[in-house]
């Protein structure tokens, strides 16, 4: 019982799984909300499921919580708990079982979506990629929508450089940051360092997040580069990936939040879709011209993952064009407003 008196704390749940199979991403861009909410005096309640990879992400973050199987009923009582103002839920098998659940409760309800395809009632929605204004028919019952990279969200590793902090050279030797997530759950960061190509020898530093787990192959793929006059640097579970970025001239990434991420920075990219939900994304930045590539990873064989990669070496002049383009899709605020916006 409260003492009469006391004020509760305000409090927002967040829900969201991770894992090597999953990637981070999800637990990722929470984590920027949840880094905005202290300033506001706002206590975040992280309800994150997953395997030791969520579990190694919310250690390395400073997120408070406990990684295990969260049940729809425990979600409900957290939401129930005095002080609470809204639940925060991403990723597909969350919404499905959790939204229906909490509309039902009258509970405020926000969900972070990549689809374009949600028909709950919900206070808001919010889909941060370049595209998502172009979904907005998908959200029919949303009574706010928050689309577009107007909500990017960015955790404060990446905002303490300065917006547009990479300042790409086009020299003879690029360095090149090469990261697929916080798992790679495709194995892509090995097969992309197999079939790097020797014409233009770079300087490879390569991100191998907490949840990486091939480690033996990706010694063996670095060998194979290093044969074809590569220099490879393997940081892994980097404490500090922004500042591999902001040195970087270029990078080769998935399609996920790395992009939105490089474009704050300006660091020129690569996007490859190694999972369904990043194929729409990608295939809009390439069209927009904020990136190269674009392709989703399946339709990928080895020589047409090569020619790629060999076009975005050679290609000085597109990939600072690209930069510059997404450089101006992406200020850095994006968490702010969510927190204004749908959380106030």
């Amino acid at each position: 019982m409260t003492p009469r008196g006391h004020r509760i704390a305000p409090a927002i749940v967040f829900r969201a799984d991770a894992s090597h199979a999953l990637g981070l991403g999800h637990v990722a861009r929470l984590t920027a909300l949840l880094e905005e909410l202290g300033p506001a005096g706002v206590r975040p309640i992280a309800m994150f499921g997953g395997d030791d990879a969520a579990a190694a992400w919310m250690r390395g973050h400073g997120v408070a919580g406990e990684v295990k199987p969260w049940t729809v009923e425990a979600l409900l009582e957290a939401a129930g708990a005095p002080g609470v103002r809204a639940v925060v839920l991403d990723g597909p098998p969350v919404v499905a079982a959790a939204a229906p659940a909490l509309a039902a409760r009258g509970i405020r309800t926000v969900v972070i979506d990549d689809r374009g395809e949600l028909a709950n009632p919900v206070d808001a929605v919010v889909n941060h990629n370049f595209h998502a204004p172009s979904l907005a028919a998908g959200y029919p019952a949303a009574r706010r929508r928050l689309l577009g990279r107007h909500y990017l969200m960015l955790r404060r590793e990446i905002r303490r450089y300065p917006h547009g902090a990479c300042r790409p050279r086009t020299g003879a030797r690029l360095r090149i940051a090469i990261s697929f997530g916080g798992s790679d759950p495709v194995g892509a960061t090995v097969r992309t360092l197999r079939q790097f190509p020797s014409e233009r020898p770079a300087d490879l530093v390569v991100l191998a997040g907490p949840g990486f787990r091939d480690a033996h192959d990706l010694q063996r793929a670095a060998a194979t580069a290093t044969a074809a006059g590569h220099t490879v640097d393997i940081i892994r579970d980097p404490g500090d990936p922004a500042g591999v970025f902001v040195h970087a001239d270029a990078a080769i990434c998935a399609a996920g939040g790395t992009l939105g991420e490089l474009a704050y920075l300006g660091c020129p990219a690569l996007g490859l879709a190694i999972v369904p939900d990043q194929i729409a994304s990608a295939h809009s930045q390439r069209r927009g011209g904020l990136i190269a590539g674009g392709a989703a990873w399946h339709d990928l064989d080895d020589a047409a993952l090569r020619a790629q990669l060999l076009g975005f070496l050679l290609d000085d002049r597109g990939r600072l064009d690209h930069r510059d383009r997404a450089l101006a899709t992406a200020d850095g605020r994006g968490a702010e407003r969510i927190v204004a916006e749908a959380l106030g």
